[in-house]
Formats: C-alpha cells, sequence, structure tokens
C-alpha cells in the first residue's frame, strides 16, 4: 500500500472520529503500528494523539495482550469483526483515572482500495448504561423482595385467621351443644349435669383464655399494659400457678414437682402478670408432655438474677423452630393436623411481660423428643430508699428518687418523653442527644456518678452499640460498669437478641409504656457488678 493510500485512509479516519466525539477510535497498519487516535481516546486514557501515532498498539497498551486481545487484532487482520462486551470485558482501554470504565468495543479490518490496511477499533464507554442495568436489577430484587414479604405475610395473616377460627368455635361447639341438650330436655341424672357444666366450664375458661390473651397482647402492643409494683415471693407465685395447673396435669397422669433453694430473695414486680408468665409456661410444658411424664420448675439464684426455670419431659422443639418460639403467632406445628391447640400467643406474652420487668427468658430443647426447657432470668434488686410511690388510678408505680440517668436520644419528641417521664418519679436526668457528648458526661460526672445509661439504638454517627463499646472502654470510676437499657424502634426478635447479646441489660421497644421503662431502671440499678 503506498503512502498516498495511507493518508487517504488515515485522512478519512480522522474526518469520521471527529464526527464521533462521543466514544474512541484509532487505526493500525497491518504491522499494528497506530496511525491515528482521537481526542476522545486521549481524554480517556491519557496518552496523547502525539504520544500515540506511530508506536506498537501491543506495546503502547499492554493491557490488550493481558485479556487475550491480540488474538482479535490478528484475526481482523485475517478479515474478521470482534465484537467486545462490557460484561465480559470490565473495560478494554485503561483509564486515565485508573478506575476501571465499563466498555464496549469492536475491532474490524481496515480496508482501502480492495484489500486489508490495518485495523479500526471502536471503543464506547457504557458506564451509564452499566449504572442503568445495576439501578433496574435492584429494583427488581427489591420489587421481588417485596412481593415475597407481602405472599409471606398474607399467608401468615390466612393462617392464623384459619387457627383462630378453629380455636374459637371448638370451645363455642361444645358449650352450645351441651346448652341445646339441657335445653331441650330436663330428664337428666346428676351425673350428666355434672358432666355438662364440667365441659361448658372447660370450654368457656377456654374461649376466656384465647380472648385474653389477645387482649394482653393488643395492649402490650399499644404499651398500655401497667404494672402493679409491690414486693414479690417468687416460691408463692410458683406455688399458685402450680395449683393452677395441677387439675390439667392429673388429667393428663403428668407429674408436677418443684425445687426451690434456701432463703430465695424477694423482687419487686406485678403479682399478677409474674403469676401469668409461670403459669404460661406450665400450662405449655403440661400440654406438650405425654401421659407418664413430669414437669419440674426450679427457683434460684445465680449472682445478682433469680431464675426461675420449667423443665418437662415432654416433645420437644424442633432445632429450627428454636429461633422462633416466642414470636407471635408462631407454632411448630399450624397444620390442620396439629395435635394440639392454641394461637401461639403464649409463649410471646411470657417474653414480653418478662421484660416488662428487666428480665428475660431463653428456650432450649436438644430435639424432638427429649422434652425442653424455658428458663426465666430477673434481676434482683435492693429495696429502694423508703420514699412515696407515685399513685395512678390503675398502678402504682416505683419513685426513682436519688437515682442518677443519662438519656441519649437524638430525636426531640422521644427525648422530651423519657426526660418527663423519669423526672416525675424522681429521677435526675441528664439528657444528651449522642454517643459522643454521653462519653463526655459520663467522663465529667466523678463526683456525681451515673447509675444506668438509657440510650437509642438507631443515632446518627455512632450508635448505641458503638455508644456501648466506648463506653466498658471507661475506668470505672467513670461509668465504665454503668449498665445500659436500650429503648429503641428496632423491635424484632433478632434486634432483641442482637442489644442483649451486645451488653444492653434490657431492650425496650419503641413505643414503650413509660411505666415499664420506670420499673426496668429500678431493677437495673441493683445489677451493676461490684
Amino acid at each position: 500500500m503506498t503512502a498516498r493510500d495511507y493518508a487517504t485512509v488515515e485522512s478519512a479516519m480522522l474526518e469520521w472520529a471527529q464526527n464521533h466525539g462521543d466514544r474512541g477510535v484509532f487505526t493500525t497498519d497491518t504491522q499494528l503500528q497506530v496511525i491515528s487516535w482521537n481526542l476522545w481516546l486521549a481524554d480517556a486514557t491519557g496518552i496523547t494523539p502525539a504520544d500515540a501515532i506511530g508506536q506498537p498498539l501491543l506495546e503502547l497498551v499492554p493491557s490488550l495482550v493481558e485479556r487475550g486481545l491480540d488474538q482479535a487484532y490478528r484475526e481482523a487482520l485475517a478479515g474478521q469483526v470482534k465484537v467486545l462486551s462490557h460484561s465480559l470485558h470490565r473495560y478494554i482501554l485503561p483509564s486515565a483515572s485508573g478506575e476501571q470504565m465499563p466498555q464496549r468495543g469492536q475491532i474490524s479490518p481496515l480496508s482501502g482500495n480492495g484489500c486489508i490496511v490495518g485495523t479500526l477499533t471502536i471503543v464506547e464507554d457504557v458506564s451509564e448504561r452499566v449504572a442503568t442495568e445495576r439501578e433496574l436489577r435492584a429494583r427488581i430484587a427489591a420489587a421481588e423482595r417485596a412481593r415475597v414479604n407481602a405472599e409471606n405475610a398474607s399467608r401468615v395473616k390466612d393462617e392464623f385467621l384459619a387457627t383462630l377460627s378453629h380455636e374459637i368455635r371448638t370451645p363455642l361447639n361444645a358449650v352450645l351443644g351441651w346448652t341445646q341438650i339441657l335445653l331441650q330436655s330436663r330428664d337428666f341424672d346428676k351425673a350428666t349435669v355434672q358432666r355438662a357444666i364440667e365441659v361448658i366450664d372447660r370450654n368457656a375458661s377456654a374461649q376466656l383464655t384465647l380472648i385474653s390473651d389477645m387482649l394482653d397482647m393488643a395492649r402490650i402492643a399499644t404499651g398500655k399494659v401497667r404494672l402493679e409494683i409491690v414486693d414479690l415471693d417468687v416460691a408463692s407465685i410458683v406455688e399458685s400457678a402450680m395449683d393452677a395447673v395441677q387439675p390439667a396435669a392429673t388429667a393428663r397422669d403428668v407429674r408436677l414437682t418443684t425445687d426451690f433453694e434456701p432463703g430465695l430473695p424477694t423482687i419487686r414486680g406485678d403479682r399478677d402478670r409474674l403469676l401469668q408468665v409461670v403459669w404460661n409456661l406450665l400450662s405449655n410444658a403440661v400440654k406438650f408432655t405425654d401421659p407418664g411424664g413430669q414437669v419440674s420448675v426450679h427457683a434460684g439464684t445465680t449472682g445478682t438474677v433469680l431464675k426461675i426455670t420449667v423443665v418437662d419431659t415432654g416433645h420437644g422443639i424442633p432445632a429450627q423452630f428454636l429461633p422462633q418460639v416466642f414470636e407471635r403467632f408462631k407454632q411448630a406445628d399450624a397444620s390442620s393436623a396439629r395435635r394440639h391447640g392454641g394461637l401461639g400467643l403464649g409463649l410471646a406474652l411470657v417474653r414480653e411481660l418478662v421484660e416488662m420487668h428487666g428480665g428475660s427468658v431463653t428456650a432450649d430443647s436438644p430435639g424432638v423428643g427429649h422434652g425442653a426447657t424455658f428458663t426465666v432470668s430477673l434481676p434482683i434488686a435492693p429495696r429502694l430508699p423508703a420514699s412515696p410511690s407515685i399513685a395512678t388510678a390503675s398502678a402504682t408505680i416505683p419513685s426513682l428518687g436519688g437515682i442518677r440517668v443519662l438519656v441519649v436520644e437524638d430525636e426531640a419528641d422521644s427525648m422530651e418523653i423519657l426526660v418527663r417521664s423519669l423526672t416525675d418519679v424522681g429521677a435526675s436526668v441528664k439528657a444528651v442527644t449522642s454517643a459522643r457528648e454521653a462519653l463526655d458526661a459520663l467522663r465529667d460526672d466523678s463526683d456525681t456518678p451515673t447509675d444506668v445509661v438509657v440510650t437509642d439504638i438507631g443515632m446518627p454517627g455512632e450508635d448505641g452499640f458503638s455508644l456501648l463499646q466506648e463506653l466498658r472502654k471507661l475506668p470505672e470510676d467513670r461509668g465504665g460498669r454503668v449498665p445500659a437499657i436500650a429503648v429503641t424502634a428496632y423491635a424484632t426478635v433478632d434486634d432483641r437478641r442482637r442489644a442483649l447479646e451486645a451488653g444492653f441489660v434490657a431492650h425496650i421497644a419503641k413505643p414503650f409504656a413509660p411505666n415499664a421503662l420506670i420499673a426496668t431502671i429500678a431493677r437495673t440499678v441493683g445489677t451493676r457488678p461490684a
């Protein structure tokens, strides 16, 4: 090919490149030496036309060899066209910034006067296209997750409504059935009448339990549960629950036993609610224990914690269901063929009521057929100094006089509720809006050390978990061991577990009942390690 032919081709290529400034265009001769290099390429790669023209392409851009594109150029000189997708080659030419630029390219033979005189390469930046595709995929994935969540929610709702209908209609059927029999005839012997009364009483009580559980859960969800705080003897609570469950245990031939450590300390709490906790655990254990089995209750102390443990020899809990055992409406067997009734609310109520008392509850089981163990842990707090309690129409709230509370909350309305609730019962409250301010306050409070920290979890910058980690690094006389309570809108089972595992002594979900927070603080001030 003559120099005139090259000049003609080069002139045509330069004209073409000038009319396509939105992409890179360069050409080589048959020896793969660069003969044209447009300004787009100079901006994209940092290699100017003066530095490129006349240079061997594969030495100028060694990454082409690394990607095996030298073969594509040999094929182009043989008359083949190679299209390069950005999905296979993140970039064809290196970018001036050093970052990967998604590119689409084409390597073609360059013809002149009916023969191949070199190669033509066109490179296009497809960053925006890739970003759009990525965003589209993310939106599709989010929509799919939303669809799955909606379907799961709908399925759970349908299962719950079906279970609710079954659990209400079954005892109602027995009540109405025996009522109609008694109304239709008066000619019954005493034993039959007694039998009818027992059936009606048992099934009416079952309905009352269902309705009470649903109402209690609704009250807890709306923060309307109030606690009557008094000094409590744990042994008497367990014995009362045992007396209530004994008839059901006798009917199923299940033996109940107790084991109390001597000298159990008194605790402060709501007798009826803690009785409800123990009764629920015992009823559940009896229900899932076969005839001839045993349910045992142990009460004792570990350090500053009082523990009530209910152990049964019943059906056990599948390992995959253990993490969900305290969730609302969750049942290991929710099918129509299940052996035991219920709405799946009893254990959820247990967890909520225990945590309102500043405690925690756990479940453990070696597996199906090997029984289960439920452990309620309640903090033992020394009796508060004699001071008047603040009475309301429906509850007795403990005074927090003399207790110093550091409140950490970045949201103004929530801060106001926290401060007002605590100062109304006599607490000395210092309020800050960030983790940094909280740490500074603790460092400065050597003369009047803080008794308890009440903090939000979700805060900008450093969250509640970061605050707790930094708190534990402080010297003890600067608040390094002060107990911390999480009051947060992160309210799932996993959120609660993560908070307790991180070291918070209690987790209270928003919206919270002020009385529940006050009761938790009253118990927590006695749990700080010596």
